[in-house]
């Protein structure tokens, strides 16, 4: 094969989504695609053969995202991975934080965002969209000895965040209205000067 040949995998149980990725993708030059919508036939696959490339969805069946992240790796240690995924939610970013990497692009993002993804990533670089933008930096200096004291409510509202339950579940949980867990969830992002909800789980992360 030729050496220059790029070559891709894509996993994702959506057959039209894997057929769109393959699509997009297959608009650069020399580059080999492979798409596998059923689970089955994965580790066959990655036994048999390396890939340049993979991007993969986070909710799968039979095995979730993150544990492909580390089969990929184990398999296929100098592969890179990009993450394609719908899942936005605070706790999947801060969970992301901990994986090493090439990039994360939303569904909600345009075809020409994966687009540029997979050329950034072909270059040697990292790709991030927006809503992961905080994966980019990777490491949050998070100084302990700074850090404000917060009060037994204020930890317990940002455990719950760290967990990834949502503002309406921790009002459940404790007892309190929405509105108030928004004040202290806006009160503990000003003391840990997180820029958003994310960063603010990422943080808590490494807190606890």
């Amino acid at each position: 094969m030729n050496p220059n040949i790029y070559k891709l995998l894509i996993v994702d149980d959506h057959p039209i989504v894997a057929e769109g990725i393959v699509s997009i993708a297959s608009q650069q030059s020399n580059i080999l695609c492979k798409s596998i919508t059923r689970m089955e036939n994965l580790l066959p696959t990655i036994s048999a053969e390396s890939f340049d490339l993979c991007i993969i969805d986070l909710e799968l069946p039979e095995i979730n995202g993150f544990q492909l992240i580390h089969l990929l790796q184990e398999q296929m240690s100098d592969c890179k991975i990009l993450i394609y995924t719908m899942h936005e939610e605070p706790w999947v970013i801060a969970k992301l934080a901990e994986e090493e990497i090439s990039g994360a692009v939303s569904k909600n993002a345009s075809t020409s965002e994966l687009k540029q993804a997979i050329t950034q990533i072909r270059l040697g670089h990292k790709y991030f969209s927006e809503v992961f933008s905080i994966l980019h930096k990777k490491q949050i200096n998070i100084d302990l000895h700074k850090i404000p004291e917060l009060s037994k409510r204020e930890k317990e509202v940002l455990t719950y965040l760290s967990e990834g339950l949502s503002t309406s579940e921790i009002s459940d949980l404790l007892c309190l209205s929405t509105n108030t867990i928004q004040t202290y969830r806006k009160r503990l992002m000003e003391k840990l000067e997180a820029k958003n909800v994310a960063e603010l789980v990422y943080k808590g992360k490494e807190i606890f």
